[in-house]
């Protein structure tokens, strides 16, 4: 009896291990796209690679050749790199992101809109070049997964031009990818509901609790994306789709919700609350790492402040040549870091031509999470990127930010909502008012138990967001997404509010009260006759 016990546990071990590894995805090719490859959303991307290539899948980067350099960084030695070409010289193409951030201090509103027009110009032209070079999209034909940031909607492209060339098209598994904070037209898309009335609306800086004025601005703002998505950054990607013989169909926004899998750069500890449907994920803090050892020289800076301790300064990686931008900035922030008694740690490029205060150390690039999880730590000032916010909430360090342009907005009204730290706005810069709120915020302790509160939370979780993402992103290969996709995305405006029920609904009242009321007209008439009320009068002669 014992023998036959063990006989069938083993049967079972082995059973449940077939059945177990035929769930299992093999090694799946998988095709990242985040934007050129450059910039904080190649940084959230590669994270996510990494984790699939642990996971043992092979993962290829479609980079622009103006940043080749990432195929020969070994930090990215686990990635294969695919190089699209540019119609324009790469110079021109690398000029055009540091054009962003050259007029982030200025209220060059004209300028920056220009800017966007010819982003969105290059973006169209690029994917183009992308979905033409029969050479390249024939070494993609082995793809079996898309893993798209929705900033450049050319994944949808590479997709359909993959099925067009291929005799027995297969199934890939296409996932969206938002590195910013939360957007109405990517939670739409995933067929998750948005909420004018607590939802603020992408670049608002509004929070989840809005006035009356801010919900009406909010339900604007959000028509004014629809019709500026359907009347100008749709048409020249529909047109540049159909002259190389793709379908008309295809929307560079809308179409995402035919996508398996939505990616959200979110966590639940540091943004607001939201309904979300089962295919999106939230995997905010893609690029936050446990902090590990800093380098000798840095380590000695560090604890040389004593008690007093470290602030961490960043305003990117493209200002960090700030000196060169905006040097009168440079003299603004030095002033006001030689009143603070803490030692601080900033990003800066390029030296200026006089001396730092001696509690300043300055340095081209910084091992952000490392000093973000110091012990030493005690506020970080920075320009407001997700990621950013994201490497703060892990290690639970008190914020100071500066948003510059786009989601940095948004980003800082989720800090100071939650109570993580204060905002300081650009046009009111001064020396006086940097030093006074990195004092408020390193001084007051509710900052600080905040932010701990907050990292707690974040932490507490069963898997790191790398993980999460790559793990959601094996599930889809495996068994698709089509399980997980709500049906509001089939329902037209009627359908999805319920106006046509609410309609039918009015309807029915409103016939029931006629009914009533007519029924109720005879009756009184009916019974005033009964009783001779209502009936012919006879006149005095008669």
């Amino acid at each position: 009896m014992d023998a036959f016990k063990a006989l069938t546990t083993a049967l079972s071990i082995i059973l449940a291990g077939v059945v177990w590894n035929s769930g299992n995805a093999k090694a799946a090719n998988i095709l990242l796209s985040a934007i050129y490859g450059e910039g904080s959303h190649f940084l959230a991307m590669s994270a996510i690679g990494r984790s699939l290539v642990d996971r043992g899948h092979n993962v290829t980067f479609l980079i622009s050749s103006a940043y080749e350099d990432r195929a020969k960084d070994p930090r990215f030695s686990m990635f294969s790199f695919e190089m699209f070409a540019h119609p324009v010289p790469l110079e021109e193409v690398r000029e055009m992101f540091h054009g962003f951030n050259k007029y982030a201090f200025e209220d060059a509103d004209g300028q920056f809109l220009k800017l966007m027009d010819m982003l969105m110009d290059r973006f169209v032209n690029d994917c183009r070049a992308v979905i033409t070079d029969e050479k390249l999209m024939h070494r993609l034909e082995v793809v079996d997964a898309i893993v798209m940031d929705v900033a450049w909607a050319c994944g949808f492209y590479i997709q359909e031009m993959l099925k067009q060339n291929s005799e027995t098209p297969k199934k890939l598994a296409m996932v969206a990818v938002a590195a910013t904070p939360t957007w109405s037209g990517f939670l739409e898309a995933s067929g998750s509901g948005f909420n004018h009335a607590y939802q603020p609306e992408s670049t608002t800086a509004y929070s989840n609790r809005m006035t009356f004025v801010q919900r009406l601005k909010n339900v604007l703002i959000y028509a004014f994306y629809r019709v500026w998505v359907e009347y100008t950054s749709a048409p020249p990607f529909r047109e540049m789709g159909k002259s190389v013989g793709l379908p008309n169909s295809i929307h560079p926004v809308f179409t995402i919700s035919n996508f398996d899998l939505f990616l959200l750069s979110v966590d639940g500890s540091s943004d607001f609350p939201m309904p979300t449907s089962p295919n999106l994920i939230r995997v905010g803090g893609l690029t936050v790492t446990p902090p590990t050892f800093l380098s000798q020289e840095l380590e000695e800076f560090v604890q040389s402040s004593g008690e007093h301790g470290v602030v961490v300064f960043s305003l990117g990686t493209y200002l960090a040549s700030i000196t060169v931008i905006r040097p009168d900035l440079v003299r603004m922030f030095s002033d006001a870091f030689a009143k603070l008694p803490q030692k601080v740690i900033w990003q800066l490029k390029e030296l200026p031509d006089y001396d730092l205060p001696p509690n300043v150390k300055t340095m081209p690039w910084l091992p952000q999470n490392d000093l973000l999880g110091h012990p030493k730590t005690r506020a970080f000032m920075y320009q407001g990127g997700n990621n950013g916010f994201q490497e703060a909430s892990y290690h639970g360090v008190p914020v100071v930010v500066i948003p510059l342009h786009g989601d940095q907005y948004d980003v800082a009204a989720r800090i100071e909502a939650r109570g993580m730290g204060k905002k300081i706005d650009k046009q009111d810069l001064s020396t006086e008012l940097i030093y006074e709120t990195l004092t408020e915020v390193i001084n007051n302790p509710s900052y600080t138990t905040v932010a701990k509160k907050v990292s707690a939370i974040n932490k507490d979780q069963p898997m790191r967001a790398p993980e999460r993402a790559a793990f959601w992103i094996e599930h889809v290969i495996k068994f698709g997404g089509d399980y997980m996709r709500s049906p509001a995305n089939e329902l037209n405006f009627f359908q999805y509010h319920l106006i046509d029920v609410i309609a039918f609904l009015i309807a029915v009242f409103v016939a029931v009260l006629l009914v009533l009321f007519f029924t109720l007209r005879f009756c009184l008439r009916l019974c005033c006759r009964m009783i001779g009320w209502g009936g012919p009068t006879k006149s005095k002669k008669d």
